[in-house]
């Protein structure tokens, strides 16, 4: 079988080829997470910002962080590993979308790690924090892929992405075209987006692991047979 190789345009064509061939299962999850996603919407709302609501609005926002860290970041983390299966030629499942909870700790505490590094990134001004943003794109790949911690899966998406920094920010441009062409076709056309932007970034992670696994262990310090599923 022919290697994708990871460029924005192959990554894409080959995202395309999967959303064809398991449209429905990754539109199902797609769809269903953005149900669970639904009430951090409501968090983010403009609520009356008077002195007498600021205690409620405030801990309103944290029960929100709370689901979002508790139960959000687990189904994304389940719907990244099922696109994965997508792109690897394998039949996702659509129970496969709760597993994300198999793995809670590490997922909770891989994506508190890489919001933390990305906040302190932004801190320094906008450029190192999209740096970092793209750099850490892969770790939610690796904790469902592999048998890594947090801190491992930082490192190893850092140098998985070693040499492809343009590429996945080029990815990040075209999606956000790809997104304004689906508002253009309403909201069908946002799904389909979204389901072919998922499938892209999913086929970029399984080509960079077909081409550069082993050198990224190697930087990593890590024994490529100790971490694989």
């Amino acid at each position: 079988m022919l290697k994708v190789f990871p460029t924005v345009g192959g990554c894409f064509e080959e995202g395309w080829s999967v959303l064809k061939k398991h449209f429905l299962i990754l539109l199902l999850a797609i769809i269903v997470s953005g149900v669970i996603d639904m009430p951090m919407g409501f968090n983010q709302m403009g609520w009356d910002d008077s002195d007498s609501f600021k205690i409620g609005l405030a801990s309103f926002k944290f029960l929100g962080f709370i689901y979002y860290l508790l139960v959000v970041t687990p189904f994304s983390y389940g719907v990244d590993w099922m696109f994965l299966k997508a792109s690897r030629k394998t039949e996702p499942q659509f129970e496969e979308i709760l597993n994300g909870f198999k793995k809670f700790l590490f997922v909770i505490l891989s994506h508190l790690l890489v919001i933390g590094i990305v906040v302190v990134g932004f801190l320094f001004l906008i450029i190192p924090g999209i740096y970092l943003v793209c750099k850490l794109i892969f770790v939610p790949f690796l904790i469902m892929d592999k048998k890594v911690d947090p801190i491992q899966a930082v490192k190893l998406s850092f140098y998985l992405s070693k040499g492809y920094f343009w590429t996945i920010f080029g990815m990040g441009i075209l999606s956000f075209l790809v997104i304004i062409l689906g508002l253009i076709c309403l909201f069908a056309g946002v799904l389909v987006s979204i389901v072919w932007i998922h499938s892209a970034f999913a086929v970029l992670y399984k080509a960079l692991d077909d081409l550069h696994f082993e050198e990224a262990c190697e930087l990593a310090g890590i024994s490529p047979e100790s971490i694989r599923n």
